[in-house]
């Protein structure tokens, strides 16, 4: 019984997020977004659009968005209706045509360690919709790493996604991960909040937009400059 449980302990969920931590998109969503929303409403401010994207979902991003311009919709799933579609077809141009799109230093061979690791599990946790998600990682051909993930298509709220991503871990694996086994890897202050507010760990990275001091004050359980050294990732995932 004893060996069973340290077996079962040793065992990680590791959640990776996407824009900023696997790869740097050259603001692809950013102009996806401004595209689709100027097509909808042309008068939409220019304040309203420069707002800050890091670690929020989609939703939250188009809702923040119209708040700001003073566009009334009445819940998500309205907003999601009129945007969705055309703001997909506008990433999928946007990332063809994107002067910079590249993988952050150390990225492959982390997922190629991960992935020969018999108690390393992935997923992701990304504040995309999952179609947008997959076009992110498909010029890489990443998504063959991650078979699931908890998406802003599953909610609005990024403390909500690791749950989400707890229980599609269970359908998938067909293992019950308890929160100490969950491991965010992430560059964002949002993505630090809700791996604390689940009880999991966090590794950040500083390889996105926010400030590294901001990173710090939040007490991620080990921040990196980036991933390139797999040794002390792997190291850090398994402590």
């Amino acid at each position: 019984m004893t060996v069973q449980t340290e077996a079962l302990d040793s065992r990680r969920l590791i959640l990776f997020d996407i824009d900023e931590t696997i790869l740097s998109s050259d603001g692809a969503g950013r102009r996806a977004i401004t595209r689709v929303m100027r097509a909808v409403h042309a008068d939409i401010p220019d304040d309203a659009l420069k707002i800050n994207m890091s670690g929020k979902t989609d939703p939250q991003i188009f809702s923040e968005i119209l708040s700001i311009a003073n566009k009334s919709y009445s819940d998500k799933e309205a907003i999601l209706n009129v945007f969705l579609a055309p703001y997909l077809k506008a990433l999928d141009e946007e990332i063809a045509g994107a002067g910079s799109y590249y993988m952050h230093e150390g990225v492959m061979d982390l997922l190629l360690a991960l992935a020969s690791h018999k108690e390393a599990y992935l997923a992701l946790l990304t504040g995309n919709v999952e179609t947008g998600a997959r076009m992110k990682l498909k010029p890489f051909d990443l998504n063959k790493y991650f078979p699931f993930g908890a998406f802003g298509s599953d909610s609005a709220n990024r403390l909500d996604l690791p749950a989400v991503a707890l229980e599609r871990a269970k359908e998938h694996y067909d293992i019950d991960f308890a929160p100490e086994q969950v491991v965010v890897i992430g560059d964002s202050v949002n993505d630090i909040l809700c791996a604390h507010n689940h009880g999991a760990r966090c590794i950040a990275v500083s390889t996105g937009k926010t400030p590294r001091e901001d990173l710090e004050k939040l007490q991620p359980a080990y921040l990196f400059s980036n991933l390139s050294n797999t040794d002390n990732v792997v190291n850090a995932i398994f402590s």
